[in-house]
């Protein structure tokens, strides 16, 4: 399993609630524009930034950050609290 947080800036409105149900499929919104998704290896991420690439242009800005183990562990909010506990729950 590997986690993302992935982040969006699209000007299309449509585009964009496409792009956010698609992204939903995946794990979570933890903002507007950014959602924390979980897949199992990189086959189904370039399956996923395939099906992306329908609701982006070259011109709109999708990204991908990969949120290791160690990454995630140091990850916290503004008061202290711990984020970005994935996976929570795996379903096989």
């Amino acid at each position: 399993m590997r986690v993302y947080l992935a982040c969006f800036d699209i000007e299309d409105d449509r585009k964009r609630r496409r792009l956010s149900r698609l992204l939903l499929e995946y794990g979570d919104r933890v903002q507007y524009s950014v959602f924390e998704i979980t897949v199992k290896n990189e086959q189904q991420l370039e399956q996923l930034r395939n099906k992306c690439q329908q609701y982006a242009d070259p011109t709109d800005s999708l990204r991908f950050y990969w949120l290791d183990a160690t990454s995630r562990a140091k990850s916290y909010d503004v008061w202290g609290e711990p984020i970005a506990r994935f996976p929570q729950g795996v379903v096989l």
